[in-house]
């Protein structure tokens, strides 16, 4: 491939920016206030931020890495461009992680069921008045 084709395809991961942007812009509405933007092995969320906070820290590393990695890589196209080639690959491919991250944090806040509570049930004073429950009552 010629230098051009090598270029437009550096260019071409500033892509993953906007659709980033475009997976929050669309729903922003329907976010909640706090998002969780942490999880732990198993899946659930450890870590929050506000709705602007989860969207700033989202695009601020992409954009980070993604002036980092056009950078990294039209001077290794310059210098060594054999391994101009791997390295493209390779930042496609971290890129493709961080924009899943933020489409995935995105897509878990849509969904997300109200806070769990072990009261949770048919005698849960959460479905009515706790004020009026004592302990002696709630274990039985």
């Amino acid at each position: 491939m010629t230098r051009n084709n090598y270029k437009q395809l550096v260019l071409l991961m500033w892509i993953a920016l906007p659709t980033a942007a475009w997976s929050y812009w669309r729903v922003w509405n329907q976010l909640p206030a706090q998002m969780a933007v942490h999880f732990n092995a198993n899946g659930r969320p450890n870590g929050f931020a506000s709705l602007e906070g989860a969207l700033q820290m989202g695009l601020g590393i992409m954009v980070v890495m993604l002036v980092v990695f056009t950078a990294i890589s039209l001077m290794l196209h310059a210098f060594k461009p054999v391994a101009a080639w791997v390295a493209l690959v390779f930042f496609y491919l971290v890129l493709s992680f961080c924009w899943y991250g933020n489409y995935s944090i995105v897509a878990f806040n849509l969904k997300t069921p109200p806070a769990h509570s072990e009261l949770v049930g048919p005698s849960s004073p959460a479905l009515r008045n706790s004020m009026n429950w004592t302990v002696s009552q709630l274990h039985s």
